[in-house]
């Protein structure tokens, strides 16, 4: 359903082109992790994106990143189709609605749909909900699939110098519905932006409920880099 709702988005924007605002991003980063859990078991990752962006309101788009998240299983690509919508309500203030199609073209079992709610002031702090109504997911208890999962987190970005700004954030990840358990995550890094450019440098941390759920190879404290290169489209 979510799909559909972005190819249909995607659709209607591509009638009014003059007006899109094309973006898009290549990335390579030393270690994909996502709420906390490798995506990669450690390794490197390719990663890319266009996104369509309509005035200040409307967006859709694609990103894709290679993945490796369990031994002889689970697919070597990862493919998200979204559309969001975002609200001014304040001056300092903007809310926003994402909803997120996962496809995994080697592994479809994998598939999944999220939607996510997020408040934001003056783009430093961010509060983030995010529901998950058909979870599918394999841990040492087994696989479960189509269930329910949630996720909830705030983060904070504040410049420093120059091009350079830190950033923070901590979430709580609720897996009742799939394997009756919980976990903490939390992650802290420096961003340097310059021209197209950004480096990222983050350490992440995950407790021992995901650890006790998911092994070493997916939920570790961790540090990875990235870097990506972002670039308009059309111009």
């Amino acid at each position: 359903m979510l799909c559909g709702l972005c190819f249909a988005s995607l659709a209607s924007l591509q009638q009014a082109r003059a007006e899109i605002d094309w973006t898009g991003s290549l990335a390579l980063t030393s270690h994909y992790i996502q709420q906390g859990l490798s995506q990669t078991r450690g390794a490197p990752a390719l990663q890319g994106g266009l996104r369509a962006t309509l005035d200040e309101r409307w967006s859709v788009g694609a990103w894709a990143s290679s993945i490796d998240r369990y031994r002889g299983s689970g697919g070597d690509m990862e493919i998200d189709l979204y559309v969001g919508r975002a609200w001014r309500i304040a001056p300092a203030w903007i809310a926003s609605l994402t909803a997120t199609h996962y496809f995994y073209p080697d592994d479809p079992r994998y598939d999944h749909d999220e939607i996510s709610a997020s408040l934001g002031y003056r783009s430093m702090l961010f509060a983030t909900v995010t529901w998950a109504p058909n979870y599918v997911d394999f841990s040492y208890r087994g696989l479960a699939a189509d269930r329910s999962a949630l996720s909830y987190e705030l983060s904070a970005s504040q410049p420093v110098l120059g091009g350079w700004s830190g950033n923070v954030g901590v979430g709580y990840r609720d897996l009742g519905d799939l394997f009756d358990e919980r976990y903490w995550y939390g992650h802290a890094g420096v961003m340097l932006a310059a021209r197209n450019f950004t480096l990222h440098l983050t350490y992440t941390y995950v407790d021992h409920a995901a650890r006790r759920l998911f092994g070493r190879e997916r939920a570790d404290i961790a540090w990875s880099g990235t870097i990506i290169w972002r670039f308009g489209v059309g111009d």
